[in-house]
């Protein structure tokens, strides 16, 4: 759980418009202006090829995955996770997520009702996999997974990592303080959800887990401009893409966005990206968005202090361009690396 001190800074890549070599370039600036870590989403990439690359020219930082998809089978994403902490020296993190059940069920074929359950057999059988030796196999038989007699052929030079959880809801977040190493909140965040929900979740997981400390981690859309107008107008893209997913009603239910994300809704689906972005409001950008000029964001990211351990910077990707997207990233590292 946070401290008293201002939390560690990353950032997060690979759902934007960045090519693969301009992510290596970012990231190694990252790494020389003091970022504790980077991480990779799966967006239009995987989460470990971009994430090894990047680990090869950022040598100092944590790498993780925020998020790696569920859709793996468990014994394919220990795998790559032991590739990945042996190639970064052990900076690993693997970041693990259900994703949403409509792409599971669209994209990859099954079905997620009970996330929870089923993504604490996830992690099961990553460990289980992990902890397995040429005179001790693994196996594992739950109600999702399965794994008979899983050997490793050679002995592995990395043989664990820290696993980190997705979670937006109660018992997600609960189910990170019991079992994980971290819990990776929502890009869609706001301090009173990180009070009112995430801290008592988190702390009645860790009261049952055997676990002491959870890092907690905080995604959070990042827009700088000395244009303030022009930030703001930037978040909104990354607003209006996330409050499509009904997940994050429980952020924006408490703050009184139902209406504008219903709006935001309505317009995606005729197809209406400007009306997306119309219906983002001034009060949703301020609550749950970093954006404004430097002075303002350094102001914004104060309310943090002593509510979260590491914040993870989200430079907004849907519906914007290279061009922007590579200023804001620059941008963003001026404040935070300084």
């Amino acid at each position: 759980m946070p401290g008293t001190q201002p939390p560690k800074w990353g950032v997060i890549y690979n759902a934007d418009a960045l090519n693969l070599n301009e992510m290596l370039h970012f990231s190694s600036l990252a790494d020389d202006a003091g970022a504790d870590s980077i991480w990779t989403a799966e967006g239009w990439r995987d989460a470990f090829v971009p994430l090894a690359a990047m680990a090869g020219v950022a040598k100092r930082v944590r790498v993780g995955t925020a998020i790696a998809q569920m859709a793996r089978p468990p014994v394919l994403t220990a795998l790559s996770a032991l590739s990945m902490a042996e190639y970064s020296g052990g900076r690993f993190i693997l970041g693990v997520g259900t994703a949403p059940r409509d792409w599971n069920k669209n994209w990859h074929g099954f079905d997620v009702p009970r996330p929870v359950a089923r993504i604490r057999e996830y992690v099961e059988c990553i460990r289980t996999v992990w902890a397995a030796s040429s005179t001790a196999p693994a196996n594992y038989a739950g109600e999702y997974y399965k794994i008979h007699n899983y050997v490793p052929f050679l002995t592995p030079v990395a043989t664990e990592a820290p696993i980190y959880l997705a979670g937006v809801n109660p018992r997600m977040i609960e189910l990170a303080g019991a079992c994980a190493d971290g819990l990776i909140l929502g890009p869609l965040n706001s301090v009173a959800y990180l009070k009112d929900t995430v801290h008592p979740s988190i702390k009645r997981g860790l009261d049952k887990g055997s676990r002491k400390t959870c890092e907690l981690c905080l995604p959070r859309i990042c827009a700088v401009s000395s244009d303030a107008a022009q930030a703001r107008a930037l978040a909104r893209h990354a607003i209006a893409f996330y409050s499509l997913l009904p997940y994050y009603d429980i952020v924006l239910n408490p703050l009184a966005f139902a209406a504008p994300a219903q709006a935001i809704r309505e317009a995606f689906a005729r197809g209406d990206v400007p009306a997306m972005l119309d219906a983002v409001t001034d009060e949703m950008v301020a609550a749950l968005a970093f954006a404004g000029t430097r002075d303002d964001i350094r102001n914004q990211a104060r309310e943090f202090d002593g509510l979260i351990d590491t914040i993870i910077l989200y430079s907004p990707y849907f519906g914007v361009g290279a061009e922007e997207t590579r200023a804001n990233h620059a941008q963003m590292l001026q404040i935070w690396g300084s």
